[in-house]
């Protein structure tokens, strides 16, 4: 719908005249009255009488004004709800991750980065790995951390921020064999970790959802079932690996597209992100590879 006739419409009846409405619009009065007259027509009944000292509604003109008057209010309704979410777009940055546990990253991540950008939100979305690459790759503008890449994509740009090994640990007593504590069924982590049993062979009766790697050792050090869990988390809680289960590889990886031009902010976020891993690597796991390109690399 062309809002701009609702304007001169409505104008019309303010003015009580087309003359004086096509002035305020700087149009001509026969451009006004034809548009007035398609409307009409359009509707099949006269908006307006024309009656000596002006212009006057008539009944299907003022069901008319109310609903253009309505329409013009969303309309603007509209415009700002757009113009306030391209803003929060312009001061929102996302990264993507392919898993639940993101508590310890983020506490390292935001604090170094919002002591230089502090009115600049930091948004994690959940995806799975294939989708974040897919997402990336397709030209979206962002960065992703992703914990199981099983292959590469052309135009991205991977950096190892740190490495260590996924292992099921036993309970503290030793009982409670038949149930793990696994990340959320949803997850895509769920699925590397049902994979992963399956290989092994090993089968457990009940299945408790945790919602991070921590949270499954909790209940792994309460007796309350075996936990699938980081070794470098579960060495600094005191739990032994159960060795009927052979550990997998868990890397953490930044990924974004070779291409991307950073913005300041944005070269920032990937600076904490690269400094998060590296202190990770420094506190709990095995040393990576992961370093800022060199073109990114602060002067």
């Amino acid at each position: 719908m062309n809002t701009k006739i609702l304007e001169y419409i409505i104008a019309i009846a303010q003015e009580r005249s087309i003359s004086r409405a096509a002035e305020r619009f700087y149009l001509t009065q026969p451009v006004l009255s034809r548009h007035l007259k398609k409307i009409e027509d359009e509707l099949g009944a006269p908006l307006f009488v024309r009656q000596r000292d002006g212009m006057t509604l008539t009944e299907a003109g003022r069901i008319y004004i109310n609903s253009a008057q309505n329409i013009l209010h969303l309309e603007a309704e509209l415009e700002s709800d757009l113009r306030a979410m391209r803003a929060e777009e312009k001061s929102t940055l996302r990264v993507y991750v392919d898993f639940l546990d993101t508590d310890q990253l983020t506490q390292q991540i935001l604090p170094p980065f919002r002591e230089q950008y502090r009115d600049v939100r930091v948004r994690f979305v959940h995806m799975g790995t294939e989708e974040i690459q897919s997402y990336l790759s397709s030209g979206e503008k962002g960065i992703g951390i992703l914990t199981a890449v099983s292959r590469r994509v052309s135009g991205l740009e991977y950096i190892t921020l740190y490495e260590d090994e996924q292992v099921v640990v036993k309970p503290a007593d030793g009982d409670a064999m038949d149930t793990v504590f696994m990340m959320p069924l949803a997850s895509s982590m769920r699925a590397r970790q049902n994979r992963w049993l399956e290989q092994a062979g090993v089968r457990f009766a009940a299945v408790m959802e945790a919602a991070s790697f921590q949270s499954a050792l909790d209940g792994a050090r309460m007796g309350q079932g075996c936990a699938c869990a980081l070794r470098s988390l579960a060495e600094k809680a005191g739990l032994i690996p159960w060795e009927k289960v052979p550990p997998v590889p868990f890397r953490v990886s930044a990924v974004y597209p070779r291409d991307m031009v950073f913005r300041p902010a944005a070269l920032a976020l990937l600076q904490a992100i690269i400094g998060a891993g590296g202190g990770v690597r420094r506190q709990e796991a095995r040393p990576a590879s992961g370093a800022l390109p060199e073109r990114w690399r602060p002067v």
